[in-house]
Protein backbone atom coordinates (compact mmCIF):
# COMPACT_ATOMS: atom_id res chain seq x y z
CA UNK A 1 0.00 0.00 0.00
CA UNK A 2 2.77 2.32 1.11
CA UNK A 3 4.84 1.44 -1.96
CA UNK A 4 1.38 2.13 -4.58
CA UNK A 5 1.65 5.79 -2.76
CA UNK A 6 4.95 6.92 -3.12
CA UNK A 7 4.85 5.69 -6.98
CA UNK A 8 1.85 7.23 -7.33
CA UNK A 9 3.20 10.50 -5.87
CA UNK A 10 6.81 9.99 -8.00
CA UNK A 11 4.33 9.80 -10.62
CA UNK A 12 4.63 13.23 -12.84
CA UNK A 13 6.41 15.00 -10.44
CA UNK A 14 7.59 18.16 -12.46
CA UNK A 15 4.57 18.80 -13.12
CA UNK A 16 3.15 18.55 -9.81
CA UNK A 17 5.55 20.73 -8.87
CA UNK A 18 5.08 23.26 -11.10
CA UNK A 19 1.33 23.15 -10.88
CA UNK A 20 2.11 24.33 -6.95
CA UNK A 21 4.01 27.06 -7.55
CA UNK A 22 1.65 28.25 -10.03
CA UNK A 23 -1.35 27.65 -7.37
CA UNK A 24 1.27 29.96 -4.37
CA UNK A 25 1.75 32.54 -7.06
CA UNK A 26 -2.22 32.44 -8.43
CA UNK A 27 -2.96 32.82 -4.57
CA UNK A 28 -0.58 35.60 -4.19
CA UNK A 29 -1.60 37.67 -6.98
CA UNK A 30 -5.26 37.04 -5.83
CA UNK A 31 -4.78 38.53 -2.01
CA UNK A 32 -2.45 41.25 -3.71
CA UNK A 33 -5.57 42.08 -5.89
CA UNK A 34 -7.83 42.31 -2.64
CA UNK A 35 -5.23 43.79 0.01
CA UNK A 36 -2.91 45.67 -1.64
CA UNK A 37 -0.29 47.30 -0.22
CA UNK A 38 -0.24 50.80 0.07
CA UNK A 39 1.77 54.15 1.18
CA UNK A 40 0.84 56.75 3.83
CA UNK A 41 2.30 59.78 4.98
CA UNK A 42 2.11 60.90 9.36
CA UNK A 43 3.30 63.67 10.89
CA UNK A 44 3.82 63.17 14.57
CA UNK A 45 5.26 65.04 17.17
CA UNK A 46 8.88 64.71 18.40
CA UNK A 47 8.65 63.23 21.97
CA UNK A 48 11.34 63.57 24.79
CA UNK A 49 11.41 60.52 26.97
CA UNK A 50 14.21 60.05 30.09
CA UNK A 51 14.54 63.33 30.49
CA UNK A 52 16.03 64.47 33.31
CA UNK A 53 14.71 66.76 36.05
CA UNK A 54 15.94 70.43 36.56
CA UNK A 55 16.17 71.21 33.44
CA UNK A 56 14.43 72.73 30.31
CA UNK A 57 14.54 71.41 26.85
CA UNK A 58 14.15 73.10 23.26
CA UNK A 59 14.57 71.60 20.51
CA UNK A 60 15.43 72.57 16.58
CA UNK A 61 12.92 70.29 15.63
CA UNK A 62 9.68 69.48 16.57
CA UNK A 63 7.69 67.10 14.34
CA UNK A 64 8.98 64.48 11.70
CA UNK A 65 7.35 62.91 8.54
CA UNK A 66 6.98 59.22 8.65
CA UNK A 67 6.49 57.54 5.08
CA UNK A 68 5.06 53.99 5.35
CA UNK A 69 3.91 51.05 3.75
CA UNK A 70 1.33 48.53 4.43
CA UNK A 71 -1.67 46.17 3.08
CA UNK A 72 -4.38 48.30 2.74
CA UNK A 73 -6.76 46.65 5.21
CA UNK A 74 -3.77 47.45 8.03
CA UNK A 75 -3.68 50.44 6.99
CA UNK A 76 -7.21 51.43 7.12
CA UNK A 77 -7.09 50.06 11.09
CA UNK A 78 -4.55 53.03 12.69
CA UNK A 79 -4.67 56.36 13.37
CA UNK A 80 -1.78 59.02 13.41
CA UNK A 81 -1.27 58.68 17.22
CA UNK A 82 -0.17 55.26 16.66
CA UNK A 83 2.93 56.62 15.34
CA UNK A 84 6.21 57.50 17.57
CA UNK A 85 8.61 59.33 17.19
CA UNK A 86 11.11 59.78 20.30
CA UNK A 87 13.89 60.93 21.86
CA UNK A 88 16.19 59.32 24.82
CA UNK A 89 17.67 61.84 26.92
CA UNK A 90 18.70 60.17 30.18
CA UNK A 91 21.89 60.88 31.34
CA UNK A 92 22.11 64.19 29.67
CA UNK A 93 22.95 67.28 31.22
CA UNK A 94 23.36 71.06 31.15
CA UNK A 95 24.06 71.56 27.07
CA UNK A 96 23.74 70.68 23.65
CA UNK A 97 23.39 67.57 21.90
CA UNK A 98 23.07 65.78 19.09
CA UNK A 99 20.36 63.04 19.56
CA UNK A 100 18.80 60.49 17.02
CA UNK A 101 15.06 59.93 16.42
CA UNK A 102 13.75 56.57 17.01
CA UNK A 103 10.42 55.68 15.52
CA UNK A 104 7.66 53.47 17.05
CA UNK A 105 5.33 52.00 14.14
CA UNK A 106 2.69 49.34 14.07
CA UNK A 107 3.03 45.66 13.49
CA UNK A 108 2.83 45.02 9.81
CA UNK A 109 4.28 48.65 9.01
CA UNK A 110 7.56 49.05 6.92
CA UNK A 111 8.71 52.44 7.34
CA UNK A 112 10.06 53.55 3.97
CA UNK A 113 11.09 57.20 4.93
CA UNK A 114 11.64 59.62 8.22
CA UNK A 115 11.77 63.64 7.47
CA UNK A 116 14.65 63.96 9.47
CA UNK A 117 16.63 61.01 11.39
CA UNK A 118 18.28 63.80 14.05
CA UNK A 119 17.61 66.49 15.91
CA UNK A 120 19.70 69.76 17.70
CA UNK A 121 19.09 69.70 21.98
CA UNK A 122 19.40 72.18 23.73
CA UNK A 123 19.71 71.48 27.73
CA UNK A 124 19.43 74.50 30.21
CA UNK A 125 19.03 74.56 34.17
CA UNK A 126 16.08 75.37 35.80
CA UNK A 127 16.82 77.88 38.82
CA UNK A 128 15.18 80.06 41.62
CA UNK A 129 16.78 83.89 41.78
CA UNK A 130 15.31 85.79 44.82
CA UNK A 131 14.58 89.14 43.30
CA UNK A 132 12.90 92.89 45.07
CA UNK A 133 9.44 93.39 44.54
CA UNK A 134 8.38 96.91 43.61
CA UNK A 135 4.57 98.23 43.13
CA UNK A 136 3.55 100.75 40.97
CA UNK A 137 0.86 103.24 42.19
CA UNK A 138 -1.50 104.83 39.29
CA UNK A 139 -4.07 106.76 39.78
CA UNK A 140 -5.19 109.18 42.58
CA UNK A 141 -6.62 109.03 45.93
CA UNK A 142 -9.82 111.13 46.74
CA UNK A 143 -9.47 114.94 46.98
CA UNK A 144 -7.60 116.13 50.62
CA UNK A 145 -5.66 112.68 50.87
CA UNK A 146 -2.65 111.88 49.47
CA UNK A 147 -0.65 108.72 48.94
CA UNK A 148 1.28 107.88 52.40
CA UNK A 149 3.30 104.36 51.86
CA UNK A 150 2.61 101.17 50.03
CA UNK A 151 3.61 97.89 52.04
CA UNK A 152 4.18 94.39 50.00
CA UNK A 153 3.85 91.41 52.75
CA UNK A 154 7.25 90.43 51.45
CA UNK A 155 10.33 92.64 50.22
CA UNK A 156 11.28 89.44 47.97
CA UNK A 157 10.33 87.08 46.10
CA UNK A 158 12.04 84.25 44.04
CA UNK A 159 11.58 83.63 40.33
CA UNK A 160 12.32 80.25 38.87
CA UNK A 161 12.90 79.20 35.39
CA UNK A 162 15.71 78.67 32.38
CA UNK A 163 19.21 80.14 33.59
CA UNK A 164 19.61 82.71 30.65
CA UNK A 165 16.47 84.37 31.36
CA UNK A 166 16.29 84.24 35.34
CA UNK A 167 19.53 86.17 35.09
CA UNK A 168 18.61 89.05 33.22
CA UNK A 169 15.93 89.46 35.71
CA UNK A 170 15.94 92.48 38.17
CA UNK A 171 12.48 93.08 40.08
CA UNK A 172 9.05 91.57 40.24
CA UNK A 173 6.60 94.18 39.77
CA UNK A 174 2.95 94.96 40.49
CA UNK A 175 -0.11 97.63 40.05
CA UNK A 176 -2.23 99.28 42.41
CA UNK A 177 -4.75 101.80 40.65
CA UNK A 178 -6.12 104.39 43.11
CA UNK A 179 -10.03 105.61 42.23
CA UNK A 180 -10.31 108.37 44.56
CA UNK A 181 -9.42 106.19 47.84
CA UNK A 182 -10.57 107.78 51.37
CA UNK A 183 -8.66 105.55 53.64
CA UNK A 184 -6.34 102.82 53.84
CA UNK A 185 -6.83 99.42 52.13
CA UNK A 186 -5.38 96.26 51.08
CA UNK A 187 -5.48 94.13 47.92
CA UNK A 188 -4.28 91.03 46.13
CA UNK A 189 -1.48 92.08 43.31
CA UNK A 190 -0.60 89.74 40.53
CA UNK A 191 3.40 89.88 40.04
CA UNK A 192 5.17 89.70 36.77
CA UNK A 193 9.22 89.20 36.58
CA UNK A 194 10.49 92.35 35.17
CA UNK A 195 14.55 92.85 33.37
CA UNK A 196 17.30 95.00 33.29
CA UNK A 197 15.59 96.66 30.47
CA UNK A 198 12.56 97.01 32.51
CA UNK A 199 10.79 93.98 29.87
CA UNK A 200 7.69 91.65 31.30
CA UNK A 201 9.18 88.37 31.27
CA UNK A 202 5.75 86.41 31.27
CA UNK A 203 7.60 82.64 30.72
CA UNK A 204 9.09 82.65 34.01
CA UNK A 205 7.90 81.58 37.50
CA UNK A 206 7.51 84.47 39.94
CA UNK A 207 6.87 82.88 43.72
CA UNK A 208 4.64 83.66 44.43
CA UNK A 209 2.80 85.17 42.12
CA UNK A 210 0.42 86.94 44.31
CA UNK A 211 0.62 88.84 47.54
CA UNK A 212 -1.29 91.57 49.45
CA UNK A 213 -0.08 95.13 49.31
CA UNK A 214 -1.78 97.58 52.13
CA UNK A 215 -1.70 100.69 50.99
CA UNK A 216 -1.62 103.76 53.74
CA UNK A 217 -3.13 107.02 52.50
CA UNK A 218 -2.68 110.54 54.61
CA UNK A 219 -4.18 113.80 54.40
CA UNK A 220 -3.10 116.08 51.42
CA UNK A 221 -0.98 118.73 53.05
CA UNK A 222 -1.84 122.26 51.76
CA UNK A 223 -1.46 125.93 52.43
CA UNK A 224 -3.41 128.92 52.81
CA UNK A 225 -3.28 133.17 53.86
CA UNK A 226 -6.13 133.44 56.62
CA UNK A 227 -6.76 136.74 58.37
CA UNK A 228 -4.99 137.44 61.83
CA UNK A 229 -7.96 138.51 64.45
CA UNK A 230 -6.16 140.67 67.36
CA UNK A 231 -8.25 139.62 70.95
CA UNK A 232 -8.66 142.33 73.22
CA UNK A 233 -10.20 142.32 76.33
CA UNK A 234 -10.70 144.04 79.72
CA UNK A 235 -11.63 147.70 80.19
CA UNK A 236 -9.46 151.00 80.17
CA UNK A 237 -9.37 152.95 82.94
CA UNK A 238 -11.51 155.76 83.86
CA UNK A 239 -11.37 158.70 81.69
CA UNK A 240 -9.69 156.50 78.82
CA UNK A 241 -11.29 155.26 75.89
CA UNK A 242 -9.87 152.75 72.69
CA UNK A 243 -8.69 154.39 69.17
CA UNK A 244 -8.03 151.22 68.09
CA UNK A 245 -6.58 148.21 67.12
CA UNK A 246 -4.43 146.86 64.08
CA UNK A 247 -2.02 144.06 63.67
CA UNK A 248 0.77 143.35 61.53
CA UNK A 249 1.19 141.30 59.30
CA UNK A 250 -2.82 141.36 58.63
CA UNK A 251 -2.89 138.01 56.82
CA UNK A 252 -0.26 134.93 57.90
CA UNK A 253 0.36 131.62 55.77
CA UNK A 254 -0.87 128.67 57.21
CA UNK A 255 0.23 124.97 56.33
CA UNK A 256 -1.56 121.54 57.03
CA UNK A 257 -3.25 118.84 55.87
CA UNK A 258 -6.07 120.04 53.20
CA UNK A 259 -9.20 118.84 54.77
CA UNK A 260 -8.05 120.90 58.07
CA UNK A 261 -7.40 123.76 56.24
CA UNK A 262 -10.46 123.86 54.55
CA UNK A 263 -12.48 124.76 57.41
CA UNK A 264 -9.71 127.82 59.14
CA UNK A 265 -10.94 131.20 57.90
CA UNK A 266 -8.46 133.34 60.32
CA UNK A 267 -6.25 132.77 63.27
CA UNK A 268 -6.58 134.66 67.29
CA UNK A 269 -3.96 136.01 68.63
CA UNK A 270 -3.47 135.62 72.46
CA UNK A 271 -5.43 137.87 74.75
CA UNK A 272 -4.30 141.05 75.40
CA UNK A 273 -5.56 143.03 78.21
CA UNK A 274 -6.80 146.38 78.24
CA UNK A 275 -6.96 146.70 81.97
CA UNK A 276 -4.54 149.47 83.74
CA UNK A 277 -3.44 150.93 79.81
CA UNK A 278 -3.60 154.65 79.76
CA UNK A 279 -1.27 154.67 76.76
CA UNK A 280 -0.57 153.65 72.91
CA UNK A 281 0.88 150.34 73.10
CA UNK A 282 2.36 147.93 70.30
CA UNK A 283 3.10 144.24 71.59
CA UNK A 284 4.30 141.27 70.26
CA UNK A 285 1.89 138.69 70.85
CA UNK A 286 1.58 134.58 69.36
CA UNK A 287 -1.00 132.90 67.01
CA UNK A 288 -3.59 130.39 68.70
CA UNK A 289 -2.39 127.44 66.36
CA UNK A 290 -4.96 124.79 65.85
CA UNK A 291 -3.20 121.35 65.90
CA UNK A 292 -1.92 120.00 63.17
CA UNK A 293 -1.83 124.06 61.71
CA UNK A 294 1.98 125.68 61.30
CA UNK A 295 2.93 129.51 60.52
CA UNK A 296 6.01 129.96 59.53
CA UNK A 297 6.34 132.51 62.05
CA UNK A 298 3.82 132.23 65.45
CA UNK A 299 4.37 135.87 66.68
CA UNK A 300 2.46 139.13 65.41
CA UNK A 301 3.05 142.57 66.40
CA UNK A 302 -0.68 144.13 67.76
CA UNK A 303 -0.84 147.91 67.97
CA UNK A 304 -3.74 149.38 70.32
CA UNK A 305 -4.11 152.93 70.31
CA UNK A 306 -5.46 154.50 73.32
CA UNK A 307 -7.41 158.09 73.46
CA UNK A 308 -8.01 160.55 76.57
CA UNK A 309 -11.77 161.23 76.82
Amino acid sequence: MMINLRNLFKRNLPVKVLALIAAIIMWGYVMNEENPSVNATYTVPVEVVNAPEGYTVSMDIQEVRLKVRAPRALMASVHEYDFKAVIDLSGNTEGEYEAKIKTVIPQGFELLEMSDSVVNVSMESLIAHGVPVEIAVSGRPAQGMELGSVQPVQQYVNVYGPRHLVESIAKASGRIKLADNTSDFTMRVKLTAVDVDGNQVTNLSVLPGEMDVTVQLVPGMGKKFVSVKPMVNGILPEGYKLGGVTVEPAQVEISGATRLLADIKSLETGPISLAGMTESVARDVELVLPEGVTVPNKTVSVGIKVNKK
